[in-house]
């Protein structure tokens, strides 16, 4: 009777054992695949980061170009406003 009830503690210690070794290689899973997630996630902010830092070097880019653009088309009127004044005085010298 005795000899029984240790090897149904055995048996029991033995299912125990196998079912704390399967939780163990399912949280060591888990825990390898929320590794995988957390370094997904942060080359996600990486690509965020660097997307931003791209679209913000695109607006001051633009913003360099309308000034430039503004400049020469200052400078173009003033060459116009120019020969226009040339033209007229050198209208009334012919007439």
């Amino acid at each position: 009777c005795v000899r029984y009830g240790y090897e149904e503690l055995e048996r029991q210690l033995k299912d125990i054992f196998k079912e704390r070794s399967n939780i163990l290689r399912q949280l060591s899973k888990t825990s390898k695949e929320l590794e995988g997630i957390k370094v997904n996630l942060q080359s996600l902010k990486n690509d965020e980061a660097s997307a931003k830092s791209d679209v913000q070097k695109l607006l001051e880019l633009g913003q360099k170009q309308r000034e430039e653009m503004k400049s020469l088309q200052e400078a173009f009127q003033k060459q116009l406003n120019e020969a226009a004044e040339k033209a007229e005085k050198q209208q009334a010298t012919v007439s």
